[in-house]
């Protein structure tokens, strides 16, 4: 696809409907832009207000972390930014006025757009209606914070050539590999056990859905029960080791993430945004199982049906954690 009106200086861009159409299919289906960007109904739909959508939001206040205003507002939004101030943004995390942005940010992740669809991005963005809305003008805590992983090159042509090169693509920029990963002993919830990709083990808060706890060491077993917060879930394996989904096939894992419930029947768990990810074609949620069954198969007991034990695998409590071994 082409993207057109790429803005030239002094000139007002101008877009296709084609290229509208894949922005919007991007931001909202894989890439999960307005889950930040946008000020969120506050119940169980955790969905953002349409009236309000790419509006930013305060995401918080302890951390003076602000998601920006992206729409089109000359004020407030991003209407006076050029599309490569955007495009510059959101592959290589440098704002608009040259700061570097926060690792909140996953520009390391969203680096990977091909040039045509992170053009359509801007270009989604672009046809937004302007929404007023000042923020507060604050510099993340941790702004120095560095990337677990640095910005990588535009995925090519070639790279999406077979089915599970676009699914690795769409698996890569739904960041599937971070919450389906458990964390380190030490380090930020930014940080991935390389050698347990996709295993599950994050641990998520139940008020919301995709609250990463944000305290959460490793800790010795008798201590780890008695800090373990009111209420929290395991992301599963997603491997195809036998304590994985080994048992999915194409057509169960498209049912389970169309319905947000394990082959339509058990409900998946409140850090999963399968209602955003439903929202993928049947033929890129095949190639993403595509991909899911090339990576490696760990070994690593999940469930959250079961109370949480202690798991000498990854360093937590979860359900059947005490049947994993070192």
């Amino acid at each position: 696809m082409t993207v057109a009106g790429a803005a030239r200086e002094g000139e007002a861009p101008e877009y296709s409907a084609a290229a509208i159409a894949r922005g919007r299919y991007l931001s909202h289906a894989v890439c999960e832009c307005f889950e930040c960007h946008s000020p969120l109904y506050d119940d169980d739909r955790v969905l953002p207000i349409e009236t309000k959508l790419g509006a930013g939001d305060i995401l918080n206040e302890k951390t003076r972390l602000v998601a920006p205003n992206i729409t089109p507002d000359p004020e407030t939004g991003a209407g006076r930014w050029t599309d490569d101030q955007l495009v510059r943004a959101i592959r290589q995390g440098i704002s608009h006025d040259g700061r570097r942005l926060s690792v909140v940010m996953p520009y390391p992740t969203l680096s990977i757009l091909t040039n045509d669809d992170v053009h359509a991005i801007v270009a989604y963005l672009r046809s937004l209606p302007p929404v007023r809305n000042e923020l507060p003008k604050w510099v993340p805590l941790r702004v120095a914070e560095l990337p677990p992983d640095p910005p990588g090159p535009p995925a090519t042509p070639s790279d999406l050539a077979t089915r599970k090169g676009r699914g690795a693509y769409l698996a890569h920029l739904a960041r599937c590999v971070h919450c389906h990963s458990p964390r380190p002993a030490t380090g930020s919830e930014h940080l991935r056990r390389r050698d347990m990709e996709f295993a599950g083990g994050r641990r998520f808060e139940t008020k919301r859905y995709f609250d990463e706890i944000d305290d959460d060491p490793v800790r010795p077993p008798a201590e780890a029960a008695r800090l373990d917060p009111p209420s929290f879930v395991t992301s599963p394996n997603i491997t195809q080791d036998p304590s994985g989904i080994p048992y999915f096939d194409e057509a169960i894992f498209i049912q389970t993430i169309r319905t947000g419930r394990v082959a339509g029947r058990r409900p998946l768990t409140r850090a999963m945004l399968w209602f955003e990810f439903r929202k993928l074609t049947d033929d890129d949620l095949g190639a993403i199982f595509e991909f899911l069954r090339s990576v490696p198969p760990v070994r690593h007991r999940v469930n959250n049906a079961d109370p949480p034990t202690y798991c000498p695998r990854c360093g937590r409590r979860h359900g059947l954690g005490e049947l994993n071994s070192p």
